[in-house]
Parts: structure tokens; sequence; C-alpha cells
């Protein structure tokens, strides 16, 4: 919630707002916290190149970079332009919006130990500011969706499942973190255009995956420690992007790295004790 003396109505330039304001911890927005968003545009438009071209060979792996691809385009609206044109709209929407309850709590105590003055105008951005968002976005999705990939390519037998975990942070994401938030308040929210076509896809290949479960589960993990990470921030004064890092490089690298590595692990086990027998 952007915590305010007045109710905040969010309009086209709310999201200017945020970037021409201050992050949770007093510094000033920086030019890459304010422009990062252009680059998964970037990346959006290389990869679906790259892709295509290799689109005769949709296996395992394309599908793999394809998350990362899709997700980048994701990125986009939330952050870059929405679909009514709004700039960085997303942080704004997600702080008033339903899911932050979630972290109600968390910015009411930050709120009180806060040198803000709400008579002055004053704002808080939380639980979501730029310098947060920006290591949010970067270390999970271009370092995690993308490492796992490298780590897949080179060791495919160990690793290539977690492309498919991948997906499943994409499913949670956009079902839980847009398409629902969206039902419930009847209205758009910055990403669930892309959701309504992300999430299907998703699904389809979790479950082509043989492991839905684990997908899901994943997808849930990474969230888990996005909120946990965030409240670290917020109630314990940590640094942004340190705690962000950590945090996102273990939900989005080690976590799907660990499960594909243990599920290779476990089916080559019983594969030699099978031919044992």
């Amino acid at each position: 919630m952007s915590l305010r003396a007045t109710a905040v109505q969010l309009n086209a330039s709310s999201g200017q707002d945020v970037l021409l304001g201050t992050n949770a911890d007093g510094t000033l927005v920086s030019w890459m916290e304010r422009n990062w968003p252009f680059w998964s545009w970037a990346i959006f438009l290389f990869g679906s190149g790259i892709l295509f071209a290799k689109r005769h060979k949709r296996d395992e792996h394309w599908y793999g970079w394809l998350v990362l691809v899709a997700y980048c385009l994701h990125q986009s609206e939330e952050h870059a332009y929405d679909v009514r044109g709004w700039r960085y709209s997303f942080v704004p929407s997600f702080n008033e919006g339903p899911l932050s309850e979630l972290f109600r709590e968390t910015c009411q105590e930050f709120l009180a130990l806060s040198n803000v003055s709400l008579d002055d105008g004053g704002v808080i951005s939380c639980p979501l500011d730029p310098k947060i968002t920006l290591w949010v976005n970067t270390i999970l999705i271009w370092g995690g969706f993308g490492g796992c990939m490298v780590f897949a390519t080179f060791w495919p037998s160990r690793f290539l499942l977690s492309g498919s975990l991948n997906w499943g942070t994409a499913v949670v994401n956009g079902f839980f973190g847009h398409i629902l938030p969206a039902i419930m308040t009847k209205s758009y929210n910055p990403g669930v255009v892309q959701s309504v076509c992300m999430v299907p896809l998703g699904i389809k290949l979790i479950v082509a995956s043989g492991r839905p479960g684990l997908c899901l589960l994943n997808g849930l993990i990474s969230h888990v420690a996005l909120i946990l990470g965030v409240n670290i921030v917020f109630r314990l004064r940590t640094n942004e992007i340190i705690t962000m890092s950590v945090m996102m490089l273990l939900a989005g690298i080690i976590v799907p790295l660990g499960i594909a590595n243990r599920i290779s692990t476990h089916s080559s086990s019983k594969g030699s004790s099978a031919k044992n027998q």
C-alpha cells in the first residue's frame, strides 16, 4: 500500500509519481530502477526471434526458454507500459490492490517507525518500491529462468525439468497475482492480459511434464520467498538489494535446480535398480 493520509485514486500518472519519488530506504529511484522494463521488452523481442527460427524443434528445452521470453513480455505489461498506455503502473496498482493485505501489518509497523509526515503529503511505497521490484524481477526471472536453462543446456539429464518448474512459477504468478485479483475486483490490473495467455499454456506444459504438482510447488515456494523477503526488508530494515537478491537466488536458482537434480537422481536410481533385478 502507498500509505498516505487519504485514500489513493490510481491514474495514468501514479506510476510516474512512484518513479519520481524515493524508495522505502530513502534512496532516490535510479535510472536502472526506472528503465529495466525496457530491457525486458528487448529480451522478449530478441528471444522471440530466436525461438521462432527454431520453432520446428519445439522440445522441452525450447519451451524452457519460452517461459523466460513470455515472462519478459509479462514484465513489459506490468512495468513498462500497460494496455492502457500507463507507465510503470504495476507497483502502485499492487500496493493499493487486494494482495497488499498480505503485508498490511508489516507496512503499518514500518509506517509507525518511519519519519514521514502524512500531513505533509509524505508517501511510503509498501510493500513494493522500485528497488525491490527491480531485484525481484531481474534476479528471479532473468537470472533464475535464464540460469536454469543454461544449466539445462550443459547438463540436460539433471536439470531439464527446471524449465517446467519455472512454468509453475509463471502459472502461480499469473493466476494468483493477476487473474484472481482481476476477478475479485472486476477490474484490470497490469499484467492480467498477458496472464490470460500465459497461464493456460503454462498449465498445459506442466501437465505434459508429468510433474504438475512439483511445478506448482516450485511456483508457491518462489512466491513465499518473495513475501518473506519483503517482510524481512520492512520489519528488520535490512538492505533491500542484498535481501531480495539472496531470496530470489534461492527461489530462482537453488530450489528449481535442486528439485530437478533430485528427481533426476531418484529416477536414475530406480532405473539402475530395475536393471539389476
